[in-house]
């Protein structure tokens, strides 16, 4: 049986392609010797003649999956899940940003029995970031810190496809996405189930700043090359902890009311205390129609954020509600999964 798996997902990589997997292939025999492994690479629909490049090569422990079309980096990836062979399975990327010394460190907190997924984590406090183009550096870093608020702080890097799994993670995990969001969805489902998540920190160095061009995105324009990503993340983040996104308009409505009501309170005591010579019955009275008059604006700034207090409170509880049917929905699904597999496995053996 293959000890690791490699799964390298890759689009349009014919120049480089042939360098990476014999660096892996060199890496693994010259330093993990005696250990089983192969080299799934998922040609993910290209048109450079990748396919072509990579049936050239004579490498026994080179595999090759094939879509017929571009389908996305996630449909690579769980391509790559259900070719692989091995009881441990490493995802990397097709130009090797992270290098191949990655490897044995993703591996020894899950052959030590410590983790069930073990993530590449170059946002670490003592994670190492070179030769990124600093705008999209910078919205990579950001846009990890506010995906750490979903799950607690506990992670600093989620976006990053450079991960190890054990087998049974990469089973019975059911994915969906076909995109860079699979990458949250893995963490977000692997919460559900009770794996355990762990990162090590990593060195993201991109040897080529003209690699966002040959993606197809140019760095040029950061923001708007990543906006998608952006408001994808944004939504995952609301999907994994409601609250976190919701808590600053709450407490700035919050805050709005509160300073309107005060407000009022201290015109409608200044008043009593000027009239208090006609009446504390009047005063009351008079002081607070006039309290009212004057602050027809307060009033009405207080009542709109009122009303919209309402409705973030109102997407809050539901967004909860929400999010629990969907855990216990899958949790079942994957119960049922794991069931349905051992029948099968009981049928064919």
């Amino acid at each position: 049986m293959v000890e690791i798996s490699l799964i390298i997902p890759a689009y349009n990589e014919a120049g480089i392609i042939a360098g990476t997997v014999g660096q892996l292939d060199a890496f693994m025999r010259e330093t993990m010797p005696g250990r089983s492994f192969e080299i799934i690479v998922v040609d993910d629909g290209s048109t450079d003649g990748m396919y072509a490049r990579l049936a050239e090569l004579d490498m026994p422990a080179l595999r090759v999956e094939r879509h017929p079309r571009n389908l996305g980096r996630g449909a690579g990836i769980r391509t790559g899940f259900a070719a692989a062979r091995g009881a441990y399975v490493v995802t990397l990327d097709s130009d090797l940003s992270y290098a191949p010394d990655h490897i044995p460190r993703l591996l020894a907190p899950l052959e030590a029995g410590k983790a069930d997924i073990v993530l590449a984590s170059a946002y670490h406090p003592d994670g190492v970031v070179r030769n990124v183009p600093f705008v999209r550096a910078k919205l990579s870093y950001y846009g990890n810190k506010v995906l750490s608020a979903g799950v607690r702080g506990q992670l600093h890097t989620l976006t990053c496809m450079v991960r190890a799994y054990r087998r049974e993670v990469v089973e019975t995990l059911e994915l969906v996405n076909s995109g860079k969001d699979l990458h949250l969805e893995i963490i977000q489902k692997a919460n559900m189930l009770g794996y355990r998540i762990v990162e090590i920190p990593a060195t993201l160095d991109w040897r080529d700043k003209s690699r966002a061009k040959r993606v197809g995105k140019g760095w040029r324009f950061p923001l708007l090359a990543m906006s998608g990503t952006i408001a994808s993340h944004l939504v995952y983040n609301y999907v994994l902890r409601p609250g976190s996104m919701l808590i600053l308009p709450v407490l700035t409505l919050g805050f709005v009311i509160a300073v309107g009501a005060v407000t009022l309170l201290y015109s409608w005591i200044v008043n009593i205390a000027e009239l208090a010579s006609r009446g504390f019955l009047y005063a009351l009275y008079e002081g607070l129609r006039t309290t009212l008059l004057n602050g027809a604006l307060t009033l009405t700034i207080m009542g709109g954020g009122a009303f919209f207090l309402l409705i973030f409170l109102a997407f809050y509880f539901q967004s909860h509600q929400s999010k629990k049917q969907f855990e216990e929905l899958y949790i079942l699904l994957a119960r049922v999964n794991d069931r349905v597999k051992a029948l099968e496995r009981a049928r064919d053996g």
